[in-house]
Formats: C-alpha cells, structure tokens, sequence
C-alpha cells in the first residue's frame, strides 16, 4: 500500500472477523460455535507491503494494542494483533527481493510509475508510458501484456493524486493539533483558553485531557 498505513491493525481486525463469519456460515456450522468441542478455523497470517513515499524503516511492526485508548489489565483478558510491513520501496529489503523476483519487479514498476508521473503533467499519459516501459524492459511484462487495459484502468480511475494529498495533509493538521492541545494541558492552561487558541472543542479538549491523565496512572 502507499497511503499512511497506521490504522491496519484495526482495519484487519474487523476484515478477519468478517472473513471467518462469512467461512462459518458458508459451511452451514453457525451451531457448532456453541458446542462442547473445540472449532478449528484456519489459521491466519498477515503481511503489509508499502511503497509509499513517505519515509519508513525497511520492516516494522504493528500492534493492535497501540490503538487502545489505554490498555487494561490484562489479567482479564487481552486482545492483540500484530503484523509486518515491509517496505518495498527500491533499495530496500533486498533480500526479500532475492527471494520473490515478483516483489522485485512490482517495486520497480512503482518506482518507474513515480518517475514518468514527474516528467508528464496527466497521471493518465504517466500511467501508459510505465506500462509501455515495463513491458519493454521485462518488468512484470506478462503480467502487463495479459491485463495492461486493466491495470491502467485501476491506477488512473481510482487513484486520485490530489484527493490523496488534501487527505492526508488534514490528518497531519489534526494530529499536530492535539499534540499542541496535550502539551497545553500539561501546563494547566484553562480548557476555555485552549479551546479559543486551536479552534477545538471543549468536549474534544475534555477527552483528551482525560486519555492523558489514563496515561499518567
């Protein structure tokens, strides 16, 4: 993926626990759920690959945990998940790359993508000539000859450059602000001052204010 990626964890909980509703109910075992024996379902694994360009580590990984408001006692009980992301960007992980010459390949196509997508103005003209050149160059190029139409069908129709800046420019905004509204609080300033100088509720304030006094304990 090449968006910020921080919220998987949570996204990939709740695809899981739709993904194995859906498996139980298509093999008609919704009763035995609630029998006495053990329910086997499959086992699950996760990876996330990036090619963002933002700047990442080459691995890291992610714990659902981190999403908590706070995390509870966990003598009852404790929900976890945890996942890698491999940064695939060109130059990195490369000896993920010696294992899958795929991945390899798909890296240098993002990589060829961006640097057409700065030589064109139209994404559109930017996307024909990665496919044109990949295929030229033997990058993923049966792939290409098989499904180009479509691949550049996905990247120009539903990727929208500018859509996904603004976005995440407001998520930046909003995060810098309730780091401005923490530090404030922490040197006691009046919620109604805060509120007046970031532009941000009192209720919102409130929250806050009440997610850091849980970190402090």
């Amino acid at each position: 993926m090449s968006s910020p990626y921080d919220n998987m964890p949570v996204r990939i909980l709740i695809y899981t626990g739709q993904l194995y509703d859906k498996w139980v109910r298509m093999k008609g075992e919704e009763k035995l759920m609630y029998g006495g024996k053990l329910y086997k379902i499959p086992t699950p694994q996760f990876v996330v690959f990036y090619n963002g360009t933002t700047t990442r580590p080459e691995k890291e990984v992610l714990s659902l945990s981190s999403a908590f408001e706070y995390v509870g006692d966990k003598s009852l009980g404790h929900l976890e998940l945890e996942i890698p992301v491999y940064n695939i960007n060109r130059g990195m992980n490369t000896e993920l790359f010696n294992k899958s010459d795929k991945l390899r390949q798909y890296s240098e196509f993002i990589a060829k993508l961006r640097e057409f997508n700065k030589l064109y103005d139209d994404y559109s003209q930017a996307v024909k000539e990665t496919v044109s050149h990949c295929i030229a160059s033997d990058i993923l190029a049966d792939f290409l000859r098989k499904n180009g139409g479509e691949v550049m069908s996905i990247l120009t129709m539903e990727y929208d450059v500018e859509i996904a800046k603004r976005v995440y420019a407001d998520e930046q905004v909003e995060d810098k602000t309730v780091e401005i509204v923490r530090n404030l609080l922490a040197l006691k300033l009046p919620k109604e001052h805060i509120s007046q100088a970031t532009g941000m509720s009192l209720d919102a304030i409130s929250k806050i204010e009440s997610n850091l006094g849980m970190e402090v304990r």
